[in-house]
């Protein structure tokens, strides 16, 4: 599959084989790609590779799940009509993000309680504050 792949791309990527053209003056500074002063201004955290190995069709996808996801995801069964979520005024914190910060205070000051517990506590602690509705 990779045969079309000469011995000199396996060996470097395109960045370091442009920037060895323009000090060995094979290349002009002014002549160099568009894309080289991005590049090199913001480089990507792992240098690209050919031969990357891709998870097969066949194989499942791994399950990324943070612990907030489960409070996260029962918070919103719960109270679906929470209020509007303003996009553009991204400093405020949403009422889920409040409720999850809620919970961790709680979690840090009970660390003996369930989930269930710590769920009940901050539901109570955000309905006494006035920033949640008590479901009917």
């Amino acid at each position: 599959m990779a045969s079309f792949i000469t011995r000199v791309e396996r060996a470097a990527p395109i960045f370091s084989r442009i920037t060895g053209l323009i000090r060995s003056g094979q290349m002009k500074w002014e002549n160099r790609p568009l894309w080289y002063d991005v590049y090199a201004a913001v480089p990507p955290f792992e240098e690209p590779v050919w031969d990357l190995k891709m998870p097969k069709a066949d194989e499942p996808v791994r399950s990324i799940m943070y612990k907030e996801d489960l409070a996260r995801a029962r918070f919103y069964s719960e109270f679906r009509n929470s209020g509007v979520t303003a996009v553009e005024n991204s400093s405020k914190p949403t009422l889920c993000e409040q409720f999850i910060s809620q919970i961790e205070v709680e979690r840090k000051s009970n660390p003996e309680m369930t989930e269930d517990e710590l769920f009940e506590r901050a539901t109570n602690v955000l309905i006494e504050h006035g920033m949640l509705k008590k479901s009917v």
